[in-house]
């Protein structure tokens, strides 16, 4: 039965966050002391443990009018040889981070190449960088290795190179099947290559083709997303990835809507675009794929392994490698800001560049974050809260339990925390309820570095927490 029509009247909080990013604990302060920080605490000399790794491609062929994060817009030409010289220093520094104990001894159990655009790089460099993380760390055969990008990027050579490699796994910024659409967003990506690369993809028999989506575009109506969505059943892909599209003060695409360039966006909460979210699940259901976290679907056995690692395993570290790259080693947060040059320079003195770094998190701040990631995938399991933590959920969240299932906003099914469908639309929320209220009204990071996807959850913790939980 179709779902669509069918919208929750219920406003339990005052006002709704729908920013798509919890990176927990918030605030990242300035690193003053250098590489001493890598030297001093992020116990590299220790014995390891189960880590993923995030590699930062921080290049782009051109900006999205939207994008708000600063990038580097690497040209074909290339005169400096900017990409040689990046793709030196990350060798290098993933060598580097292989040498010390606490990663020769650990497990690396997934990798995603993201960016920017992972795809830009020529396929040798892409290959060597491959090559380095495949032959400098420990892991299983047939580890998920994904490469995010763009079609345009994938001439025969990169097909080729891709389906014979130790990639697992493509991710593609589709956004749009529309060519009017995708004009209007200024977006890089191009219907028909989007279509030419997951055929010539799955020709050469990889499968594992992941999209990203997006909905409520500048003049989107719901037919045309609707055969957005129609595309993915033709192109039989196995997962996909939706995103409200959102308009960041500043940018282009800000500045055009301000003269009327473009028509303003319809307002995220009206029925018009809530029922374009419950088109999406009509269609995934339709299509044998299932909302497994928010806002990711796909066909039984196809899930985001980065993802899983990353977000339902307590004990999981990222290490991050690359400018705009983010990490969680020894219990600490570390980012390092998108600047190549510096970062180039970082590596060729034999250091490894963290420009921002959290306070180190206490057990209970261990657990809030692993609740917080887990409630993306729509439940916290009590035993397996317990299995990680010696300590029984309700024991230690029994507050924040009570309140959302007293809100409707989920339930207690056997040894389980289940959010409802007044839940899902109201995750954000839901999460916000089992963080720490000594992080609100913060306004000391304000002016600090951030990883560029941080600086949401800064603002937002700078504010009062009633505002948003009442």
């Amino acid at each position: 039965m179709s779902v669509t029509e069918t919208l929750p009247t219920t406003t339990p909080y005052p006002k709704k966050y729908t920013t798509p990013f919890i990176l927990y604990p918030p605030a990242l302060w300035e690193n003053r002391i250098g590489h001493e920080f890598t030297r001093q605490y992020l116990a590299l000399d220790e014995t390891g443990q189960d880590f993923v790794l995030y590699l930062s491609v921080p290049f782009c062929r051109v900006r999205c009018l939207s994008c708000p994060y600063f990038i580097d817009l690497l040209s074909p030409r290339d005169t400096h040889h900017k990409e040689r010289r990046y793709v030196d220093a990350v060798v290098a520094d993933i060598r580097r981070w292989a040498s010390y104990r606490r990663f020769q001894t650990g497990r690396l159990r997934a990798v995603y190449l993201g960016g920017g655009t992972g795809s830009v790089l020529s396929t040798a460099n892409l290959r060597r960088i491959v090559e380095a993380i495949d032959t400098s760390f420990p892991h299983d055969p047939g580890i998920e290795i994904t490469l995010e990008g763009n079609a345009r990027d994938y001439d025969d050579e990169k097909l080729d190179y891709v389906v014979s490699s130790p990639i697992s796994r493509v991710s593609l910024g589709v956004q749009s099947f529309n060519p009017d659409i995708l004009k209007v967003i200024g977006s890089p990506h191009a219907a028909q290559e989007s279509a030419r690369v997951i055929r010539a993809l799955t020709a050469r028999g990889f499968e594992n083709i992941q999209l990203d989506m997006m909905y409520n575009l500048p003049g989107h109506r719901r037919e045309t997303w609707q055969e957005d969505l129609g595309h993915l059943r033709d192109l039989d892909i196995k997962h996909f990835t939706i995103y409200l599209y959102r308009i960041h003060e500043g940018t282009p695409q800000h500045k055009l809507m301000q003269i009327g360039r473009i028509p303003p966006l319809l307002d995220k909460e009206s029925n018009y675009v809530k029922n374009m979210y419950l088109d999406v699940i009509d269609i995934a259901e339709d299509m044998g794929f299932r909302m497994y976290m928010f806002d990711h679907f796909a066909r039984e056995g196809w899930e985001n392994v980065y993802n899983d690692w990353t977000f339902r395993q307590s004990n999981v570290e990222i290490l991050g490698v690359g400018p705009g790259a983010y990490g969680f080693v020894n219990n600490y947060r570390i980012g390092a800001k998108k600047d190549v040059e510096q970062y180039i320079a970082t590596v060729g003195r034999g250091e490894h560049m963290v420009s921002a770094v959290s306070d180190q998190l206490t057990p209970r701040i261990r657990k809030e974050r692993y609740v917080i990631n887990l409630l993306q995938y729509l439940a916290v399991d009590f035993a397996e809260y317990e299995r990680n933590f010696a300590a029984r959920f309700l024991d230690d969240f029994g507050e924040p339990a009570r309140r959302v299932v007293d809100r409707g906003l989920a339930t207690i099914e056997g040894d389980r925390l289940v959010l409802t469908d007044l839940g899902k639309e109201w995750h954000m929320n839901v999460m916000l309820e089992f963080t720490n209220e000594r992080f609100w009204q913060d306004t000391t990071a304000l002016d600090h570095p951030h990883w560029a996807m941080n600086t949401p959850m800064v603002d937002l913790f700078a504010g009062d927490r009633a505002d948003w939980l009442g």
